[in-house]
């Protein structure tokens, strides 16, 4: 009985011990994390960032592009080389285990590159990170190419020797991020940047007409252009100036990128009305069916640029409240505006999606890829090349076999209805020679309100687990994988693609 309150202080030490080591070991294990090259990256970013502006909240996102040279197409032994020195990275071993994002295994491992996957996930990833192809004679279409998936989806097929044929709705502004690339150089004379705002469906046609005349035949189409977000017209102010003056002599390496949308320009008159009274766009051009009216605003401007400042809903007219949420000059790592906004796309139901957005996202992410799928078939179908692709960008939105919460059921929709296009069509497409797929991006950034990812970031040490390059990796996969030595599958067609593999619909 003596010994007992010795023996109750012994064991509260040994409590106290324990629980010190145990903050210790997830003191260090987020050490650890947080030095893998994904993370360590975009936290590096996000320093600068709040450097910059320490009173705005900011987001650890992005692309890591530390182990990666900007070849044009490199050899085999260029990739062995790569894959040798992946291997030769330091890895660590994590005291607790996480769960991989993709095979939902726990591990301890830590790959020097993600943080987020298991050591086999791990390696397969970063292969496919690096893989390529010999895709010279090849013309690919890719839409939504100015930032993000696309922009790597482009910059991918570029080094991979194909000709690129991209739209943007801000064409000027996609270039001028083109020409910032050390290889520019090697590959500017097979890139044409287009403007194009797929909620004016009747450009497309234009679009495809000009494509037929001026190239013949197509052999890849990347459905890229999306709209998951919506943004008011606040948002893409800061582009605007950029796109509406002519390019200066310094910058004159980029305009030839340029001539085949001027060739557009100069053949349709794709600009929009100008309202007389203060400059807006004719609102009935959204979601139109025309392709815009003879009368244009500009020859050398394209319609899309305008689209982008037509106020058509609430949140889109002018006010000093509006403005404070759009702050001039505050742009996030990929010199996007800064959006402060509390509520957006994603976090909204069906009570609260306004009808505009309903309907621009289904022209967007539905109609236009429709549209476009149907035009290309037969300049598809013109090609040499044995193997021809159409791969419609999706998402785990669009798919039955998961769990959803009521928010954005719009995009949820649209998605589903894309992913229908490609079951319908992908049989009859592939005994032509023309094989087409959904693929899933996987997951490259938080969707929600900036104030909301932000707090999660902070609050949970949160990163998503790939980046923009995994995803455009993903995304051309199936082109990519039958160019490689030994490969004697056949090309897949009407699946679903989901880290790398067939996944349910």
């Amino acid at each position: 009985m003596e010994t007992r309150p010795a023996t109750d202080s012994s064991r509260q030490q040994r409590k106290r011990a324990k629980k010190v080591e145990r903050a210790r070991a997830k003191a260090l294990d987020q050490q650890f994390v947080n030095k893998s090259k994904l993370r360590a990256e975009r936290l590096a970013r996000l320093a600068d960032l709040q450097t910059q502006n320490p009173l705005l909240v900011h987001v650890p996102d992005g692309v890591a592009r530390a182990d990666e040279q900007p070849l044009l197409l490199k050899e085999k032994r260029d990739q062995e080389m790569d894959v040798e020195k992946e291997k030769g990275q330091e890895t660590r071993q994590l005291h607790y285990h996480r769960a991989c994002y993709t095979c939902k295994v726990r591990f301890r491992q830590l790959h020097h590159f993600y943080d987020r996957l298991c050591p086999s996930c791990a390696d397969l990833n970063y292969k496919k990170r690096l893989q390529s192809a010999d895709l010279h004679g090849y013309i690919a279409v890719v839409t939504g190419a100015r930032v993000k998936i696309g922009y790597e989806i482009t910059l991918k097929l570029l080094r991979s020797g194909a000709k690129v044929i991209a739209t943007t709705r801000f064409p000027k502004d996609a270039a001028f991020r083109y020409a910032k690339e050390k290889d520019y150089d090697g590959w500017k004379d097979r890139l044409q940047v287009y403007g194009m705002d797929f909620r004016d469906l009747g450009v497309i046609d234009k679009f495809m007409d000009h494509v037929e005349r001026t190239y013949g035949k197509l052999d890849i189409l990347v459905n890229n252009a999306t709209q998951t977000i919506r943004r008011p017209v606040h948002y893409y102010k800061h582009l605007i100036e950029r796109e509406m003056k002519p390019i200066q002599d310094d910058m004159a390496h980029v305009r030839q990128v340029f001539q085949g949308n001027a060739n557009l320009l100069g053949t349709n008159s794709a600009a929009m009305n100008v309202n007389s009274g203060d400059g807006a766009v004719n609102s009935a051009a959204i979601v139109s069916t025309s392709g815009g009216s003879s009368s244009a605003i500009s020859t050398s401007t394209p319609s899309s640029v305008y689209l982008s400042q037509m106020p058509l809903v609430a949140e889109d007219q002018h006010s000093e409240e509006t403005e404070a949420l759009f702050p001039k000059g505050q742009v996030d790592h990929n010199q996007q505006q800064v959006d402060l906004r509390t509520s957006n796309s994603w976090v909204q139901d069906i009570n609260q999606v306004e009808t505009i957005e309903l309907v621009e996202v289904f022209a967007i992410n539905t109609m236009a890829p429709f549209i476009l799928n149907k035009r290309a078939i037969p300049l598809l179908e013109k090609s040499s090349n044995a193997r021809r692709f159409i791969l419609n960008v999706s998402a785990m939105e669009g798919k039955f076999y998961r769990n959803k919460t009521p928010n954005h059921p719009h995009t949820n929709m649209a998605k589903a209805a894309a992913n229908m296009m490609t079951r319908t069509c992908a049989g009859d497409l592939a005994r032509k020679g023309i094989y087409m797929n959904s693929v899933d991006t996987g997951w490259i950034n938080d969707e929600n309100p900036r104030d909301v990812a932000a707090r999660i970031a902070d609050t949970h040490n949160f990163q998503t687990p790939l980046d923009e390059t995994d995803a455009a990796a993903r995304v051309l996969d199936p082109v990519f994988v039958f160019f490689q030595e030994g490969n004697t599958d056949k090309p897949l067609y009407g699946q679903f693609l989901k880290d790398y593999t067939v996944s349910e619909w």
